[in-house]
């Protein structure tokens, strides 16, 4: 391969590898980073793992769009420091995932020099990096490796005593680990996370991330320290946090929903447009088509973006953040999939002369995997949870070595009914002389008829957390150690049937709280944090609301449940469905949002009880308690199944 043939294979494979990321480079940066890769010699088999690596590498460290040849440098700079080729990934302590191996070495046992190692790993500020000179930084970090190679000869003498000593070290380190591990209280490792707690994340085009929107009311201080520091258990709800929001946030909950799937379209491998143009390229991606370009292109077919609404005379129009335009469905073929009004969807079709677009193909967009959303925006917390010192490679094995761990689903948890608290006894005295479950995870409804707002059913409401608080209290082993989660369904109170809906008051639940050591009363939805998996809770009869307001009839070879979870999935949001046939929190639309796909996704509906995977996301349904005769699910997350139980029945 000639040279100019090579810088060119080497340019072409630097902007698609930085284009995968939104990210633009600077004419002086990618120069620099041709001349570096020319200079370190990496072989043409390895080049796309080394410029993944750096590609992570400056998202981590700096995550803005435009990349400069000075913050390029700086992020080069580390890299080459810890790993002997710029082609390999730095190693990682057990011990601290922040440190690497070497920086611990060097700053574990010699007092003298963590001055300047500290000194050392400051990072710069980014508004100062054009100010840094390089060279100075460079010949300082020499001069102190020089002065730590001089004091640890002077402190073991020779080089094989100074081996020895390491061997020792590492040894010590390895003990220390294995230590660590025993250690682990599993019972910390997880975590509730209320729906009104979630941090709202917005879309930034300009700058192509996610911002964080701050609450204008301000919130208790004391709270918030103590869920940053990881004191409790559940997240509570702020009392600044109202259900019902601005006139402005109905508008900013459907453009928020629209932006966040269309970053992750344009992110898609089928949608990416080649990185130089000409000849066979540009027919080997899919070409989104805003709709405000369709004026005066009559006859041509385009494929569009946006969300399906209904006008005031019944036509159906597709709209997008620019422009409208109307739908003709009579002969369109759809995917899997369960298509509503304010749903998302990808809408291929002709233009025609009256302005309507003839829908030949209409589906949902395209998925991404939860590891592939978090290689790009591994630096924001969408989950709120508390920080864990821990790596996410450390929460996944303590999660995989405890195999025994498992989480007791049930669903409508009818406390006026007698038999309820009779299999509830069955269940209990099972499972108390075994294994016990780390939660139970009880969904409402916990009523059998809704909850009329007088002192009667006030009262009787109570009497039945009372009778459960009870009947948990005579098993104190479970009321001790197991969580008790409860997730407020639709006949429970209150929050007037709107999504999310609160947790479930304390006037009702205070016995509960009192008896079951590790209660917690949550939101609907609500999430939980355990080790490296996240789980997302949903109390609502979805199903039949979906099928009841479907525009075009579901795809009729694929199994309904799948349709479900896809449509869930696919279209990022667990309630995709008109807010005139469900009422949704303007405010906090974004705790219904699934985004990045979760590990775990427990769907309780009526209907039958379900589970499979999707996008590696094992969806469940347990079915309705009582009506399901009294069957349950229960999720073992080591190795990521479900299984449904139900009480042998009496051979006669």
């Amino acid at each position: 391969m000639s040279t100019a043939r090579a810088k060119l294979v080497i340019r072409k494979q630097i902007v698609r590898s930085f284009k995968k990321q939104q990210l633009t480079l600077q004419a002086d940066a990618m120069t620099f980073l041709e001349d570096t890769l020319e200079a370190q010699n990496v072989p043409p088999e390895d080049l796309n793992d080394t410029l993944d690596n750096i590609v992570s590498g400056y998202v981590a460290r700096e995550g803005l769009s435009l990349v400069s040849r000075a913050r390029l440098e700086i992020v080069l700079e580390s890299m080459q420091k810890w790993t002997h080729h710029l082609h390999e990934k730095p190693t990682r302590n057990t011990l601290d995932p922040h440190k690497s191996q070497h920086a611990l070495s060097q700053s574990t046992n010699y007092p003298s020099s963590q001055h300047h190692y500290q000194h050392s790993q400051q990072r710069p500020n980014p508004e100062d990096l054009e100010s840094i000179d390089m060279d100075s930084m460079r010949d300082r970090i020499h001069e102190m490796e020089g002065e730590q190679r001089t004091g640890e000869r002077h402190q073991y003498g020779d080089d094989n005593l100074f081996m020895e000593g390491t061997q020792d070290r590492a040894s010590q380190m390895e003990g220390l680990a294995d230590d660590d591990a025993d250690d682990v209280d599993i019972t910390e490792m997880l975590h509730v996370i209320d729906a009104f707690s979630m941090p709202r994340w917005r879309w930034a085009s300009d700058i192509k991330t996610f911002t964080r929107v701050e609450s204008s009311a301000s919130t208790n201080p004391q709270e918030s320290d103590a869920q940053r520091n990881g004191s409790t258990r559940a997240a509570t709800t702020s009392s600044t946090n109202h259900v019902l929001g601005h006139a402005e946030e109905k508008t900013a909950m459907f453009r928020a929903r629209y932006h966040v799937l269309l970053q992750r379209i344009m992110r898609n491998e089928c949608f990416a447009p080649p990185v130089f143009t000409g000849g066979m390229e540009q027919d080997r991606y899919l070409k989104l088509t805003p709709l405000k370009a369709l004026k005066g292109r009559c006859g041509e077919r385009f494929l569009m973006f946006g969300m399906l609404i209904q006008m005031g005379d019944g036509k159906y129009c597709l709209e997008d953040a620019d422009d409208r335009v109307e739908l003709v469905m009579d002969h369109s073929q759809n995917s899997a999939g369960l298509f509503t009004e304010n749903c998302f969807v990808l809408v291929e079709g002709q233009y025609t002369d009256d302005n309507v677009i003839i829908v030949e193909t209409i589906g949902l967009p395209p998925p991404e995997l939860r590891d592939e959303t978090k290689k790009v925006f591994g630096n924001i917390d969408f989950l709120g949870a508390p920080r864990e010192m821990r790596s996410e490679e450390q929460l996944r094995v303590i999660a995989q070595e405890y195999e025994d761990i498992s989480f007791v689903i049930l669903s409508d948890i009818w406390l006026d009914q007698p038999k309820t608290f009779a299999t509830l006894r069955t269940i209990f005295e099972g499972y108390s002389n075994s294994t016990l479950p780390l939660a139970f995870i009880m969904c409402g409804s916990f009523k059998s008829q809704p909850f009329l707002y007088n002192g009667l059913e006030s009262g009787q409401y109570r009497d039945g957390f009372n009778t459960l608080a009870e009947l948990i209290a005579e098993f104190p082993t479970m009321a001790t150690f197991s969580y008790f989660i409860f997730v407020p369904g639709p006949n429970d109170p209150w929050g007037a049937s709107i999504l999310p809906r609160p947790k479930i008051p304390d006037f009702y639940t205070a016995k509960i709280r009192s008896l079951v050591k590790r209660s917690i009363f949550s939101s609907n939805p609500c999430r939980i944090k355990y080790c490296d998996q996240e789980i997302v809770i949903f109390r609502e009869d979805i199903l039949n609301r979906l099928l009841r307001n479907c525009i075009v009839p579901p795809c009729g070879d694929v199994v309904i449940q799948k349709q479900l979870v896809r449509t869930i999935i696919d279209g990022a949001h667990l309630c995709p469905l008109p807010l005139t046939t469900r009422q949704v929190s303007w405010a906090h639309d974004h705790a219904l949002r699934i985004y990045p796909i979760p590990d775990a996704l427990i769907l309780a509906d009526k209907f039958e009880a379900y589970n499979f995977k999707y996008q590696n996301c094992h969806c469940m349904n347990p079915g309705s308690f009582p009506t399901s005769d009294y069957s349950w699910m229960v999720y073992y997350p080591a190795s990521r199944r479900s299984d449904i139980c139900q009480i042998p029945k009496p051979v006669r």
